[in-house]
């Protein structure tokens, strides 16, 4: 009930606000001050006062506590976008001659920022974890930061946090972990030991396709930090608007979360009954390994997967996805509607191979829509692809 409570209307009023159920959006960009002595007292405190919606504002701010309470952090700093808040967090914590570990497979576009980071001296390793991997040995002595996403993205693998933390701890290493798939709802990674959580918001935050954000939490000292130097130096302000727009989504983030987990079991179950799906990418799997760190983790499951076709040709591939009819196609996810993407686009099979990735992989998003009509879409799309 905790988190029913966060997610909803309470925490959400302003000062004269009309007594309004849905909170104000304070859409300014500037603040003025009644008087000389005032400004000067929000300067001597100027991430914490208003004075320009760049640095703060009150609808931000509203949902960046509704955040960390969700996420039992101390504080939190919302962004324009999911990658800005990873590049954010990332351009404030490391520097010239330090080592970003990063574990299995994460988002595209951040592994692509943390290769950038080549170029001001910051080294990195990707690395490939399962559950005999010895964390020690991966890590470096100028490691700084450990970056992951549990579960991952592309396998959805689940990592063993705690174990990982632990580690990181001892070895005085920031650890960073993307939990945008399972939400604050499912996962709490701080519990077990994460220093800095990041979200992008765009996915099920937001829930319904029409905002772009992200969001970081952690302690209050590191947030400062981020806020400092990513926030203000990159200034990727989140909107005043989008910022109201997901205090409005959280209202309804733990209904929704609970109708994705529910309705993606059946989805898995019928494609691991159908002999056509090779494999099935998801913590509800048939792996002991991930099953064990799922009931220690996860308190639901996220509705985003990936499987294998048994034929990997481009036109089969083609055929299944032009053949569905509920879901659409789409790169990213979290809304409404079911989106399917397959990982071969005909031309980069080498890129494929470099990730390890089938070239039948095909990732899939569960939406909101009756889970009944999406396994007779995809069954159809199977038929038709397999010419039954």
């Amino acid at each position: 009930m905790l988190d029913i409570n966060i997610c909803s209307a309470i925490n959400e009023e302003m000062e004269n606000n009309f007594h309004s159920i849905s909170p104000l959006i304070a859409q300014t960009s500037n603040f003025s001050f009644k008087n000389y002595d005032d400004f000067l007292k929000a300067c001597e405190d100027e991430k914490n006062s208003y004075m320009y919606t760049r640095g703060s504002n009150p609808t931000t701010k509203m949902l960046e506590k509704k955040i960390a309470q969700l996420e039992k952090g101390e504080r939190c700093k919302v962004f324009s976008s999911g990658m800005g808040a990873i590049s954010s967090t990332l351009f404030s914590l490391v520097k010239n001659g330090e080592h970003i570990l990063v574990l299995n497979t994460i988002y595209g576009q951040a592994l692509t920022f943390i290769k950038y980071l080549e170029k001001f001296g910051v080294s990195y390793s990707n690395v490939k974890v399962d559950e005999f991997t010895n964390i020690r040995d991966l890590i470096k002595e100028n490691t700084k930061l450990i970056y992951m996403e549990s579960p991952s993205s592309q396998h959805m693998e689940l990592l063993d946090i705690e174990k990982i933390t632990e580690v990181a701890k001892e070895k005085k290493i920031l650890t960073v972990i993307d939990n945008t798939w399972a939400t604050p709802i499912f996962q709490k990674p701080l519990e077990y030991g994460v220093d800095i959580v990041i979200h992008s918001c765009s996915k099920y935050i937001g829930g319904n396709s029409d905002v772009v954000a992200g969001a970081v939490v952690s302690k209050d000292d590191i947030i400062q930090n981020i806020f400092e130097y990513g926030h203000q130096c990159l200034g990727a302000t989140n909107s005043p608007f989008n910022s109201w727009l997901l205090i409005r989504s959280l209202r309804t983030l733990p209904m929704r979360m609970n109708y994705h987990s529910e309705s993606v079991k059946k989805i898995i179950d019928f494609l691991n009954s159908d002999n056509r799906i090779k494999k099935v990418y998801h913590p509800y799997s048939k792996n002991e390994y991930q099953n064990k760190l799922a009931k220690k983790y996860l308190k639901g499951y996220g509705s985003l997967l990936a499987f294998e076709l048994c034929d990997n040709s481009f036109e089969n591939i083609k055929t299944f996805v032009d053949t569905l009819k509920c879901f659409k196609i789409g790169v990213s996810w979290g809304g409404y509607e079911s989106l399917v993407l397959p990982a071969f686009k005909g031309n980069n099979s080498e890129s494929l191979i470099q990730r390890g990735i089938s070239k039948s992989h095909i990732r899939i998003y569960i939406g909101l829509e009756v889970t009944e009509s999406l396994i007779k879409d995809l069954k159809n799309a199977l038929d038709k692809a397999f010419d039954i």
